[in-house]
């Protein structure tokens, strides 16, 4: 009978050799493993290159630097001459932990492969793109002024920008340095990355929203409405109220309820003022306004109270051929015809009555429709009833109408010219009636 047993020497062997193969495998398992690490260690490595751009979370902010996850095998390291273009500023004003920050590779550090970073980098790449988009698009940028130089100024758009003087405003400014830490808003006027230089208008964003502004003040204003604006500016003519991009006028005559010779005895330069809208003409680009319209009448509130034949004081506000004007209110004025300016005959009312003389006057009439009041210095009881009595009713200086000297004159006349007065007298006469 053979025995087929294997001897305990080929067991010994077989054990051996299958030990052998083992060992081979796990060494060939090993060499593969270390490969694959060295080869993904290239690959990351490779993935990683100066100037790429990152973005990643802040995990961590010492006096060493901010560290990155940028979902790499170790965070990247953010020295702090890296982290902005401005000097000497805490860390912790530039970014915080948890902040999604966008950074770019310097270089590949150490053997663990550490990533050196920069924001300051990432932050001034931003910014050219941002610019010389601006550029292209006619977008209005917003920067802050950090500096007063010859010829303008410097803003910091993430990368310095130079705003010439001519450009700052609307109007030619003096002392530049009141927009030192001011907020702007630029126009891009030239772009030139090689030679890193950026040029910007103020005056051109102003312009651009001042017209966006009154566009859409024009759109939404309505006849009659009450809008309140400030005063701009003052001409002869009237004053120009900005409602918000879009100045509308207010003519002289729409000023005051009363006569005014200039618009700066109503309204001055800067003060806030509600006005009415009289008309819109987005054609021809006008605006009309009043302000006397969004201010009570006081002629209704004067006229109330007033009734015929009340003596009121009143003051000379506008002389004219056969007239004076008396104002008795604050704003209401009331006309005196020459007829009833005093008992005896007068041609020229200049030279019995002076501007903002006071005086009294007797109401013979109102008429509500036409605005009007009819009034009568003559019958308000501080005048004589003829000529030969003294004149009550006095100019501005204290001093009557007519002189001692008139009066004998006037006699005299009666006796050279027999009947000269009788003509005079009668046609006072005929005025009188008929007033």
């Amino acid at each position: 009978m053979t025995n087929t047993e294997p001897t305990t020497e080929e067991q010994l062997a077989t054990a051996a050799q299958e030990a052998a193969d083992h060992d081979e495998h796990d060494a060939a398992d090993a060499g593969e493993s270390m490969e694959s690490l060295m080869a993904a260690q290239d690959a990351m490595d490779e993935a990683f290159k100066p100037g790429q751009l990152l973005s990643g979370k802040v995990v961590r902010i010492d006096s060493e630097g901010v560290l990155v996850d940028v979902g790499y095998k170790t965070e990247g390291v953010i020295p702090l001459h890296q982290l902005s273009h401005r000097k000497d500023v805490d860390p912790n004003e530039i970014v915080k932990v948890g902040e999604q920050v966008d950074v770019t590779v310097t270089r590949v550090e150490g053997a663990e492969g550490t990533l050196i970073l920069s924001k300051k980098r990432a932050d001034l790449e931003s910014a050219w793109f941002r610019v010389i988009k601006a550029e292209e698009t006619g977008e209005i940028l917003t920067a802050t002024c950090t500096e007063q130089v010859k010829g303008g100024l410097i803003v910091d758009l993430g990368l310095r920008g130079f705003v010439p003087a001519s450009h700052v405003d609307l109007r030619p400014v003096h002392d530049l340095s009141d927009y030192v830490g001011e907020s702007l808003e630029l126009k891009v006027l030239e772009v030139d990355k090689p030679r890193r230089k950026v040029v910007l208008s103020r005056k051109k964003a102003l312009e651009e929203l001042r017209g966006k502004m009154r566009e859409n003040t024009m759109k939404n204003l309505e006849e009659g409405q009450i809008v309140s604006g400030t005063v701009a500016r003052l001409t002869n003519f009237g004053a120009f109220i900005n409602l918000g991009g879009a100045d509308g006028l207010v003519h002289i005559s729409e000023l005051s309820w009363k006569r005014i010779k200039h618009p700066n005895e109503v309204v001055r330069v800067g003060e806030p003022v509600d006005v009415r809208v009289l008309s819109v003409s987005p054609e021809k680009d006008r605006i009309s306004l009043s302000l006397r319209q969004a201010r009570p009448d006081p002629w209704t509130t004067a006229v109330e109270s007033m009734r015929i034949n009340d003596i009121v004081p009143g003051k000379v506000s506008k002389l004219a051929k056969n007239y004076v004007f008396v104002e008795i209110a604050d704003g209401v004025e009331g006309l005196v015809p020459i007829s009833e300016l005093a008992d005896f005959r007068i041609t020229k009312p200049a030279e019995h009555f002076k501007p903002d003389q006071e005086v009294k006057v007797k109401v013979l009439e109102i008429k509500p429709e036409s605005r009007r009041i009819l009034l009568s210095i003559r019958q308000s009881g501080t005048v004589g009833a003829s000529r030969g009595d003294s004149v009550t009713s006095t100019r501005g200086d204290g001093h009557s109408g007519f002189t001692i000297g008139d009066r004998l004159q006037g006699q005299l006349a009666q006796f050279l010219t027999p009947g000269a007065e009788a003509a005079p007298a009668a046609e006072e006469g005929g005025e009188q009636e008929n007033a």
